[in-house]
């Protein structure tokens, strides 16, 4: 008598296999959080419909992230640790301040493939979510590469103190920040496109460039 294997569904423990790698079931988890999260924001969703999204029970969800406080924060960890990678990438490569800024294209991108982080992040710091200790704590490495594209603008700018190559450094991701959380509202409100964008992102590029004008020898 032969067997026969039910067909693979979402949403019901019997149809999962029995076995699942633990690094991809988090991935497709925070992967449908992130989804969710795009369309009805940090308090627009709960466990359950998560599940129900992502194919997993409510119960393996809580047990990976014990509540939807933990849930978030890991959505926030993963895209800043994706930032920090992005953002050591281009600092292994050379120059961060260039005539084409990449630093700022890091930067920029990273808002640009996740549109709902900016209100994640603005939210985990309103609420406390996410804390200086927290960045301090988990992310490291990213704060290392911070670190080094602060000293590397320090370097390149004339006579700059390293605390202006921190403002600098703070004014790039302010203003990427303040622009993806005030973007929909120019959509809706003032006609704001991708041309748009593109016209904004020239301007912080060239704005970035001139203010880490590298020295001249």
């Amino acid at each position: 008598m032969s067997k026969t294997t039910a067909p693979a569904g979402r949403g019901s423990s019997e149809q999962r296999p029995r076995r699942r790698d633990r690094e991809q079931t988090i991935a497709s988890i925070l992967a449908a959080a992130e989804d969710l999260l795009e369309r009805k924001g940090p308090d627009g969703f709960g466990l359950a419909e998560l599940g129900r999204e992502a194919g997993f029970s409510f119960g393996l969800i809580h047990h990976y992230f014990g509540g939807k406080e933990g849930l978030l924060r890991a959505v926030l960890q993963r895209n800043l640790r994706e930032m920090g990678r992005e953002i050591q990438r281009v600092q292994q490569q050379g120059e961060f301040w260039n005539r084409d800024a990449p630093a700022v294209q890091a930067v920029w991108e990273a808002f640009q493939r996740h549109p709902g982080l900016a209100r994640l992040m603005a939210w985990g710091l309103l609420t406390g979510l996410l804390s200086a200790e927290d960045v301090a704590k988990q992310f490291a490495e990213d704060r290392q590469a911070v670190e080094k594209m602060i000293e590397s603008l320090h370097q390149e700018m004339p006579s700059a103190s390293r605390e202006s190559a921190g403002a600098t450094a703070a004014l790039l991701f302010s203003a990427v920040l303040g622009f993806n959380l005030l973007r929909p509202v120019m959509v809706k409100g003032y006609r704001w496109n991708e041309e748009s964008d593109d016209l904004l992102h020239e301007q912080l590029v060239r704005a970035m460039g001139t203010l880490a004008k590298a020295k001249r020898g």
